[in-house]
């Protein structure tokens, strides 16, 4: 049977204290998560050799995280965070003088930095400028030219909640350039399947949506992506020969383990794929529908109170679960001490508020929020 989203929040112990509709910023940890890693944690006090079931549990996480995704495991590869994965392709392609990278401003700096480092190579990053939070596939299209090697841009933006339409850019973009995207604001939320979407990359770290812990994630290498993307790191896992210490044979591995280096994350690869393991059982479907249907109580509810919101969809497919606000009249920042000291926990972003409730929240969480808001 499905998880239920009562039966998921039963398992969050944080929902018994506060309203917390934080989780574009930081999830909390449910007790299984926690619980598979501790139990990893003391198999290494007590049984420290016992690399080969380790590595059973790392292939049986990177099956699930496929599953999440609906593709196969041997695209899957682990990061330590959505930074890293960009910066895999940022510093593993194979880059000349002239080519440019295009993005969107007022993205999270993750998925500008690598891009703007690459200027020491001659590559001109180029930003779309949206007047309106909006992003527009075409205007996308319309900077990109014939040296146009990647376009990289997010599923969800952090500040907005803008949801884009991946597959739409892809179809405006040249054949060749390669589509990279940062999915840390839709992956666990919103569904992403990569069966249908022509994405090249794709990456997220595990501590969002995703309810995992800090210091792990995934990326989605695809078929052309791996023809061209060079291992910036190489060791021992990143070998077909991987137990051969002495016979040095620097043969890839052929699938996207080849970006694994050596002694990976454990308890955190585990602890995320526990977390995925509740995302699979309770759905990608009815999670998405339920994070878009306590968000869209917000986008509802606010405007009538005097709240201004930083994105009003135009269409449906636009949403996700990130909704941000602000009053003309209110400090944010007092506003944002009022409802910590309330139990109500969002982000403080700038000049305004964020609220990113999941699917085990309740309409009891937005009650609290909406009845702490002063109007």
């Amino acid at each position: 049977m499905p998880l239920t989203p009562s039966e998921m929040r039963a398992l969050f112990p944080i929902a018994q204290r506060y309203a917390y509709l934080d989780h574009a910023a930081i999830a909390p940890l449910a007790i299984p998560v926690r619980s598979t890693m501790e139990v990893f944690l003391a198999r290494q006090m007590e049984e420290p050799f016992e690399l080969a079931h380790w590595e059973r549990l790392r292939t049986q996480v990177r099956i699930r995280v496929g599953e999440l995704l609906s593709t196969g495991a041997e695209s899957i590869t682990f990061i330590k965070n959505t930074t890293t994965g960009l910066g895999m392709v940022a510093a593993g392609l194979d880059w000349e003088n002239g080519d440019n990278v295009v993005g969107v401003d007022r993205e999270f700096p993750a998925n500008v930095y690598p891009w703007m480092a690459l200027r020491r190579k001659g590559v001109e990053l180029r930003l779309h400028r949206s007047s309106d939070g909006r992003i527009e596939p075409r205007a996308i299209a319309r900077l990109c030219d014939q040296r146009t090697r990647v376009v990289a841009v997010s599923a969800v933006q952090f500040w907005n909640g803008f949801r884009l339409d991946v597959d739409a850019l892809r179809a405006a973009l040249p054949t060749d350039t390669l589509l990279v995207v940062d999915a840390i604001q839709a992956a666990g939320a919103m569904r992403l399947d990569l069966a249908q979407s022509p994405v090249d990359f794709l990456c997220a770290g595990a501590q969002k949506w995703l309810l995992g812990p800090i210091g792990v994630g995934f990326a989605y290498v695809g078929p052309r992506m791996l023809e061209r993307l060079h291992p910036v790191v190489i060791g021992t896992d990143s070998v077909v020969r991987d137990d051969e210490y002495f016979d040095y044979d620097l043969t890839l591995k052929p699938d996207a383990r080849r970006y694994e280096e050596a002694a990976p994350n454990y308890p955190g690869i585990l602890g995320m794929g526990a977390a995925v393991n509740l995302l699979l059982r309770a759905g990608s479907a009815a999670v998405e529908q339920e994070v878009l249907r306590l968000a869209d109580r917000l986008r509802d509810e606010l405007p009538p109170r005097g709240y201004e919101l930083l994105l009003k969809p135009a269409r449906p497919a636009e949403r996700s679960g990130i909704v941000s606000f602000r009053h003309p009249r209110m400090v944010p920042a007092e506003l944002h001490g009022r409802l910590r000291e309330a139990g109500i926990i969002i982000s403080l972003r700038g000049d305004f508020l964020r609220a990113s409730p999941h699917s085990y929240n309740s309409d009891t969480d937005i009650d609290r929020l909406l009845e702490a808001l002063p109007q």
